[in-house]
């Protein structure tokens, strides 16, 4: 009996030592409390909640993190900074937060959990929970609704005006002032003058002169010399006398150009002989001398010199047509 009751007094004896040493933060003077600053208010509007809470100095306490709302249908607004203060040896701890709610009803607060760290021992407490009431505006339906007014119109003034007048006037200003510098100052015109078209016996002189410079015959290409030859000749004929050269076979041309009534038949003559060499050579595969390559060259040369139209300048220089031709033999 007595080595029974020596044991069950050392389990008694365990068993304090082990709920004294579970709860030393209860042990210590904590109190947590939470409030509204009213407990009823009108939907949208705002109410502060306080949380307050008193501890020793040497125990750690982490408030509730409490950023975009503290329930379902209660949202933080704004978040105050702590205020502390000492009393008694004791740390009074007091932090506000500004709240709403947009839904109306009577809502619900969990207890809100406070940790606790006293050395290598946490713990936690709560608040007790609370309460809000959400009541919407009345609305007195005996009363006649009025509809909302326009707005109302401001007296005209032309103060108002001359600001925009005088930005107005400074841009049109500017602007004048620009051009007229751009105008005196400024060797070439402001715009690209219209490009003139040049007379198709220009055109087509030019594309001899590259044509002889290519050498193409006397590089083996003949088909491609007489091509781009004829290519010329037709193009220069559409545009001097307005038919369909380009489409055209070198009979049909040929006539074209006697209905025409042309002054000078030879020119015609040799230009068919041109169209018919140029035929045999890109059709049957004929190879010219190089004595006739020159030939068709200064032909065509003279074909156009003898169809353009004569002006003034070209009547005085007709004379050294002659030289001319005598350099496309060459």
């Amino acid at each position: 009996m007595i080595r029974i009751f020596k044991t069950g007094c050392r389990l008694l004896l365990i068993m304090a030592v082990m709920s004294l040493s579970l709860n030393p933060v209860k042990a210590q003077s904590l109190k947590v409390s939470a409030r509204f600053d009213s407990t009823t208010i009108k939907i949208g509007d705002q109410v502060k909640l306080s949380i307050e809470l008193d501890q020793p100095a040497n125990v750690k306490v982490k408030f509730p993190l409490l950023k975009d709302s503290i329930s379902r249908g209660i949202e933080v607004v704004k978040v105050f900074p702590p205020d502390s203060s000492k009393k008694d040896g004791n740390l009074h701890i007091r932090q506000e937060f500004l709240v709403t709610s947009f839904d109306s009803g009577l809502h619900y607060v969990a207890p809100l959990a406070f940790l606790v760290t006293n050395g290598k021992m946490k713990d936690t407490i709560r608040t007790s929970s609370l309460s809000l009431t959400v009541n919407t505006m009345r609305v007195d339906t005996m009363k006649n609704i009025i509809d909302i007014k326009a707005p109302a119109g401001a007296p005209f003034s032309l103060a108002e005006l001359l600001p925009y007048f005088l930005i107005t006037l400074g841009l049109f200003l500017v602007g004048f002032a620009i051009w007229f510098f751009v105008k005196k100052f400024r060797k070439e015109p402001v715009f690209n003058p219209r490009k003139v078209v040049e007379p198709p016996h220009v055109v087509a002189l030019r594309e001899l002169d590259a044509l002889r410079s290519e050498k193409l015959w006397q590089n083996d290409k003949t088909k491609l010399y007489y091509t781009k030859l004829t290519d010329i000749l037709r193009a220069y004929i559409e545009n001097r006398y307005e038919v369909g050269a380009l489409e055209m076979t070198s009979d049909q041309l040929i006539r074209a150009l006697r209905m025409i009534n042309l002054d000078d038949f030879q020119d015609i003559d040799e230009l068919r002989n041109i169209l018919v060499t140029a035929d045999l050579v890109k059709f049957a595969k004929a190879t010219p001398l190089p004595n006739e390559n020159e030939i068709c060259l200064l032909h065509a040369y003279q074909f156009i010199n003898n169809t353009k139209p004569v002006t003034p300048v070209d009547a005085t220089e007709s004379g050294n047509t002659g030289e001319a031709d005598k350099d496309v033999v060459k």
